[in-house]
């Protein structure tokens, strides 16, 4: 899925997300200087009327923590658009469900990474390593050849990242290393 995205467009996206994530926490900030409420002044005549006449809150935004809730549903809407525009489905098979990343909430993403969840470092290792077990056969000998290709994907993924990838990551390709060593009895090393 990743090679199927230019880097250009994906690129964009990052800077686009960060400007977002940015705005949203200027504006989370100038809200809570301001006492909760965004302010409008009104001058009449260049005489200044008392900001305290006329006061509205953020548009759809009741709190502070609405603003951010906001900021991560325009943040969602954007990514589903670029997958949309490169032809790339919005909705993840999970084995047992799927997942769709436009309604996909915050509370349901942690719940997907954590240790237990679907995306969660074990279970995203076990994948991995059952997978890439099946396609040699099930035959330890072939361990080097599996070695190559996760090193291969990794590799890939953080060029297409732009770099370092999240931390989670790493820690999969540690699980799966354990994995590895103990499957083929061989000293493993993903990393280098």
């Amino acid at each position: 899925m990743i090679n199927s995205v230019p880097s250009s467009t994906l690129e964009s996206f990052k800077v686009e997300a960060r400007q977002l994530l940015t705005e949203a926490i200027a504006n989370n900030q100038q809200q809570q200087t301001s006492g909760g409420n965004v302010v409008d002044v009104l001058t009449l005549g260049n005489q200044p009327v008392d900001a305290g006449t006329y006061t509205a809150a953020a548009a759809g935004a009741d709190s502070a923590g609405d603003i951010l809730t906001n900021a991560y549903k325009q943040l969602r809407e954007m990514f589903a658009n670029t997958l949309h525009e490169q032809g790339i489905a919005t909705k993840v098979a999970t084995g047992n469900g799927e997942i769709d990343l436009e309604t996909l909430t915050p509370e349901d993403a942690q719940a997907l990474i954590a240790d237990d969840g679907y995306f969660g470092v074990d279970n995203t290792a076990k994948r991995i390593f059952d997978f890439a077990t099946g396609l040699a056969g099930d035959d330890p000998s072939r361990v080097s050849a599996i070695i190559d290709g996760i090193k291969d994907g990794f590799a890939d993924a953080e060029q297409a990242w732009g770099g370092a990838l999240p931390d989670i990551s790493y820690a999969t390709r540690d699980s799966l290393q354990e994995m590895l060593k103990e499957w083929s009895g061989q000293d493993i090393d993903l990393a280098g």
